[in-house]
């Protein structure tokens, strides 16, 4: 198993609103936790808000180290994406109603519970995580994004999606209301797979094929993800990048 991150500011952005974690849990469980956060743009504080869910993130799972061998089981894996997700999601709200510097603010949530035979996410807006096997590349998570219903109902495209004057309103953040309930998702891992968990800043920068072509191309996970965001800054980095890989390969 290897894994590793990076983040970037992109070159139109002042400051970076992203945050991500690596969690090594490999020597006692067999599993490492990741997770991506994109603090919400226009809005106060969305590094604050992506700071604090990455950091809840991170002192939950030190805290409660995953006890599992082997394959993830996924329910009792997404209960406690679940607690985490509410725990962090009540800590930013209770933040945002009690500091008028923070008023308003969110942050997407992408979090990843890995182990070699399979992989547990629980996700919150447009952040996303990519599943690639075969030398094929399939999106896990659904955008909880105004364009995406619409997609869904059938009255969008998904080309027209692409360039919907909307298409950046996010339905779903954490932080922004007491209440949040993320989607779930499993996916099963063979030899060789790779994981990508990314903020919008590198999918709405890259098409499919970019991506595919990085990802498959390297097998060294920081240098995976330096040639994601290299790319993304060169198609305009129009916004925070930041990509967090695994790969299902032996260390040698």
């Amino acid at each position: 198993m290897k894994f590793g991150g990076k983040s970037d500011k992109g070159l139109h952005r002042t400051k970076n609103e992203d945050a991500y974690c690596i969690i090594d849990q490999t020597e006692k469980s067999g599993t490492v936790v990741l997770a991506v956060a994109d603090g919400m743009g226009g809005h106060k504080a969305g590094n604050v808000a992506s700071t604090m869910a990455i950091e809840s993130i991170e002192t939950f799972y030190k805290e409660n180290p995953i006890d599992t061998a082997g394959a993830v089981d996924f329910s009792s894996i997404t209960e406690r994406l679940g607690d985490t997700i509410r725990d962090t999601n009540e800590s930013i709200y209770e933040r945002s109603v009690t500091d008028p510097e923070c008023e308003g603010m969110g942050t997407t949530l992408t979090v990843a519970v890995i182990a070699k035979e399979n992989a547990a996410l629980a996700h919150i807006g447009d952040s996303c995580a990519y599943h690639f096997h075969d030398g094929k590349m399939s999106k896990i998570t659904t955008d909880h994004t105004y364009v995406e219903e619409l997609v869904k109902r059938g009255t969008l495209s998904r080309e027209e999606a692409l360039i919907h004057p909307q298409r950046n309103y996010i339905t779903k953040v954490v932080g922004c209301f007491d209440i949040i309930v993320p989607d779930f998702y499993s996916v099963d891992l063979a030899p060789e797979d790779r994981v990508l968990l990314c903020s919008d800043g590198l999918n709405k920068m890259l098409n499919d094929e970019d991506i595919l072509q990085i990802v498959c191309g390297f097998d060294d996970p920081e240098l995976i993800c330096t040639k994601l965001i290299e790319a993304a800054n060169l198609k305009g980095g129009l916004d925070n990048i930041t990509a967090v890989v695994f790969l299902n390969l032996d260390e040698v």
